[in-house]
């Protein structure tokens, strides 16, 4: 079984934000052929349509060696093969991070490896991404699984090093494994990162699958604790029924696994895999449901979750049930409840996010096209009404129309004018209220805590250096959003006063939400704190460790604070677009009305053609009415999640049969 049910999810999640491109790319056309397009609305557009184009799914299993995650993920995603592709087995199998995808831009299936060694120079992983000669190349074909299985084969590969050698490349000596061959040595990865790319459907469908080694990767790679898992949809904290939560599991769980459950945007699920192991059949059913619920619930109490949080689940006997067709066998494994999970939850995720960051704003816009032409449509009617039944004096009504018409016309005018001069206003707010933050700023912060790192020689001196920038950071991002809390009443008053005097239903407008920014530069602060209370021993012996996770973490806050800044300027542009939309509409509106007015004014006097040229007005409004509401009702389908109606699984109290079925 190829994961089909996350595969059909992903299908459904794919086609429906395909639906969503295709009505941002209608109304774009739209807005173009009504003449009411403008640089605000295009940028806005523009942005959402880039979202949707970057949009990636990323699937995380973190734990330590030997809990099972690679043979979690041949369970889950490459059973169809009839054999472990991944390698997995006894002991360490995964060496390196490793991130499985489908690389669209590669004309061939490959494996990039970068060499171990590449942790002396200091440089972070995202640096090396853009050097592709640091990296081996080994060919990959994606259409025998022997070979694919001996090539995937290299990632596991070890090396012989000193225990100097490897303290200075970031590796906690103590939980490296001897060479048996030379007992001065021990073995680490040979590769850094691996990233393997090939034809699969989910990863063709945009599906990323990182598999972490352990805690001596996630110690010594910055990247993966502040960008890779924090950007993941869910992740997969992996332990073993057989061994429980050790003193490695409960450190990688506080260290780096724990607050990212907090975040809206990541589901965090705790595995207990291996259940096999732990059931005697030499015993009752009873005896062995017992056994297995007192490791679950000292799972829970030492991870501090409730024992219905943890799902059990056997990723050894759920691979070979795939393999052997033996639905049973399968059925007692858990997968399938895994496997359900992942696909609900994680594609529900995406799907929220979705809603959040493109749709919300997409369809206020639309419902003020959608009004503004029905405020139009009531007026044609009501002059069509006028038409028809003073058929004496059709000329002066005619005038009497056009008049108004012109009138409002000039009204709306008037407001695009009042609106640019509103504009102008609060831009000039904005820009002080941009000053505290601002890019200049930032690089003498990065140049004054670089200098203070490079020249301080004390511990409580780096310490300093970063708790400095940190400070910097949140000061001036404090102070803008208490600047942006002064302009928000003018804000709130330019819009009272505009719907006060169309008599209009309040307005939707775009908010600023410094709170979002602020907290994550807290919690980045905070992940910093466990790397700097051991900054003694990284400074003494793994310097290059050391340089990499304080410029990750300098680059992670130097990030928010660019990625503040830009949602600040974004909000001062699109501040006032929902009235500029409002008044250009109508306004394009009233421009084509009196120029039809003008022309029923230079025709004969006949009843019958100017009211039929009244009613093909109508029609016209009644036709974009249409289809602005059937881009709104397209943008407003629900989410294949919720179209399905599925119930989201609460992770429960479930407990494998005992007749687990061996070969």
């Amino acid at each position: 079984m190829e994961s089909a049910r996350l595969s059909s999810q992903m299908d459904a999640y794919l086609q429906w934000r395909q639906e969503i491109h295709r009505e941002l790319t209608r109304y774009r056309g739209w807005l173009i052929d009504h003449n009411v397009q403008n640089a605000e609305l295009e940028a806005k557009l523009e942005q959402a349509l880039q979202t949707l184009k970057d949009d990636k799914i990323t699937l995380a299993f973190v734990g330590e060696f030997s809990r099972g995650k690679t043979e979690l993920i041949n369970a889950l995603f490459f059973s169809h093969y009839g054999t472990r592709i991944l390698p997995s087995g006894a002991g360490r199998t995964t060496m390196c991070p490793t991130e499985l995808l489908f690389d669209h831009r590669a004309s061939e299936s490959y494996i990039r490896l970068l060499p171990i060694e590449t942790r002396m120079v200091g440089s972070s992983l995202a640096s090396f991404r853009k050097i592709p000669e640091k990296w081996v190349f080994v060919p990959l074909n994606a259409d025998d699984p022997r070979m694919m299985k001996k090539a995937f084969s290299e990632v596991a590969q070890l090396k012989s090093v000193s225990p100097n050698e490897a303290s200075a490349m970031g590796f906690q000596i103590d939980l490296l494994e001897k060479d048996v061959n030379n007992a001065s040595k021990v073995l680490i990865p040979a590769w850094r990162h691996a990233m393997i790319s090939f034809d699969h459907p989910l990863l063709r469908q945009g599906l990323t699958i990182i598999d972490t080694p352990g805690l001596n990767a996630l110690g010594c790679e910055p990247e993966l604790t502040f960008s890779l898992l924090p950007e993941a949809q869910s992740i997969l904290f992996l332990l073993s029924a057989s061994s429980g939560v050790s003193a490695t599991d409960l450190d990688i769980w506080n260290r780096h696994i724990r607050d990212l459950a907090l975040r809206e945007s990541t589901g965090v699920y705790a595995i207990l895999n291996k259940v096999d192991s732990v059931w005697d059949e030499l015993e009752d059913e009873q005896f062995n449901k017992r056994v297995l619920g007192d490791i679950r619930a000292q799972c829970a109490r030492q991870l501090a979750i409730a024992p219905d949080e943890i799902l059990c689940v056997s990723a050894k006997e759920g691979l070979l049930a795939q393999v052997e067709g033996n639905m049973t066998r399968l059925d007692q494994s858990f997968l399938p409840e895994l496997e359900e999970l992942l696909s609900n939850d994680m594609m529900r995720r995406k799907e929220h996010l979705i809603q959040k960051s493109v749709i919300k704003d997409i369809h206020s816009m639309l419902h003020g096209s959608r009004k503004t032409l029905l405020r139009r449509r009531e007026s044609v009617l009501a002059e069509l009404r006028v038409l028809k039944a003073e058929e004496s004096d059709r000329k002066s009504q005619l005038e009497k129309m056009l008049s108004q018409a012109r009138h409002e016309q000039a009204f709306y005018h008037k407001k695009l004018i009042l609106l640019k001069s509103s504009r102008k206003m609060i831009l000039r707010e904005g820009t002080a209220m941009l000053e505290p933050v601002h890019s200049d700023k930032l690089n003498q912060y990065l140049k004054d805590a670089g200098k203070a790192l490079t020249s301080s020689w004390t511990i409580v001196g780096m310490n300093n250096a970063i708790d400095s920038f940190f400070d910097n950071l949140k000061r001036d991002m404090s102070e803008l959003a208490a600047r942006q809390e002064k302009i928000q009443p003018l804000v709130a008053d330019i819009y009272a006063k505009y719907e006060a005097e169309l008599g209009m239903a309040p307005l939707d407008y775009p908010r600023f939400s410094p709170r979002e920014y602020v907290t994550r530069l807290d919690d980045l602060r905070t992940k910093s704190g466990s790397f700097r209370r051991n900054l003694r021993k990284l400074l003494t012996e793994q310097k290059a460790t050391s340089k990499r996770f304080l410029s990750t973490i300098v680059n992670e806050g130097s990030t928010i604070y660019r990625q503040y800044e830009r949602a600040a300027k974004s909000w001062l542009n699109d501040v006032l677009l929902p009235l500029f939309q409002n008044a250009q509409e109508q306004k394009h509106l009233l421009d084509e009305h009196i120029q039809k007015l003008r022309a029923l004014g230079n025709a004969d006097d006949n009843a019958e053609q100017r009211i039929s040229n009244m009613e093909s007005m109508l029609e016209d409004l009644d036709e974009q009415i249409v289809e602005v509401e059937d881009m709104i009702k397209g943008l407003r389908k629900p989410a294949p999640i919720h179209q399905n109606r599925k119930v989201f699984p609460v992770i429960t109290s479930q407990l494998p049969d005992p007749s687990f079925t061996r070969r």
